[in-house]
């Protein structure tokens, strides 16, 4: 089977991680906007929380195109 395929029948666990990724992409974009305004700890914890939800939403994306989900 090709890529397309295996993405079509994955369509809905890979639009959960793609929604997630976007999420964590769109939060640490605020976080890394409104630095000046928040604490140093904050932004710090913040974007290393956004940065985690990232790799998660990636490698779970990659495991279940390549090897998870058969449907």
């Amino acid at each position: 089977m090709d890529l397309l395929q295996f993405l079509y029948d994955r369509a809905i666990p890979l639009t959960l991680f793609t929604t997630l990724g976007l999420f964590s992409l769109m939060f640490a974009f605020a976080l890394y906007k409104s630095k000046p305004r928040l604490s140093k700890g904050l932004v710090t914890i913040g974007m290393s929380l956004s940065f985690i939800l990232l790799l998660i939403s990636a490698a779970s994306f990659v495991f279940t195109v390549f090897l998870g989900y058969n449907s």
